[in-house]
């Protein structure tokens, strides 16, 4: 016997709270709840949703989690994981169309809303380079690192070929603290130095350094206790 949606008390069903009050009335739990339809043999929807989440790290690890390892937890199957692996990638799809709007970088905010959805969720840390035209108009993003950022790791060459390629006299560079904080290391400082002094040899304006943290961000270049 499944348990169903219908099967829940009227005033409980998100699908009802979800009419009369809004999506942002839900919890993370009803929300998943009304992707998974159905609940197992002595387990509600309700309950399983909870289940799925209480599984992961934190709930924002969803975002990342593969079919086959939605799989691997007790009671979901292809159905219920294909739902919700789709549901999440239209997410991201529709955010990332919706930031590219913010073509042109003002500053260092405009930068966290062009990567707030891809970067906020991830558990280790990945280095971009935005290369930019003279106004400041994005012309492309490039994942260059994964991984912790060391001045060591950081070949200023790999980082601008892709400026020389794309004709980009300016760039900004980005990266996440996995940790939600995006103050700088001490290596995010000498990574920075290091990548602006190879930036000076072949004419490249390096405009920022920008670190993604949770609803946050850090501009290292914009703060003038650093000096480069």
């Amino acid at each position: 016997m499944k348990y169903l949606i219908k099967d829940i008390p009227n005033q409980e069903r998100p699908r009802e709270r979800l009419a009369r009050y809004g999506a942002k009335a839900l919890n993370n739990i009803e929300l998943l709840a009304l992707l998974l339809k159905t609940g197992n043999k002595g387990e509600s929807v309700l309950q399983l949703a909870k289940r799925i989440l209480w599984t992961l790290n934190r709930p924002s690890s969803l975002l990342n989690i593969t079919l086959e390892e939605l799989m691997l937890i007790k009671g979901v199957g292809i159905a219920k994981a294909s739902t919700i692996i789709a549901g999440l990638e239209l997410y991201k799809r529709l955010f990332n169309d919706y930031n590219k709007k913010r073509s042109n970088i003002v500053d260092a905010k405009d930068v966290y809303y062009l990567f707030e959805g891809e970067l906020t969720t991830l558990e280790e840390e990945h280095f971009y380079c935005l290369y930019l035209d003279i106004k400041n108009k994005l012309i492309a993003k490039r994942r260059l690192f994964v991984g912790g950022l060391t001045a060591s790791v950081v070949n200023p060459r790999d980082v601008f070929k892709y400026a020389i390629r794309f004709n980009a006299p300016k760039v900004i560079f980005v990266h996440n603290h996995p940790s939600g904080d995006p103050c700088p290391s001490q290596a995010d400082i000498m990574t920075t130095k290091k990548l602006i002094e190879g930036a000076a040899m072949i004419g490249v304006s390096v405009l920022d350094h920008v670190i993604i943290g949770n609803n946050s961000c850090f501009s290292i270049i914009a703060n003038k206790k650093y000096q480069f």
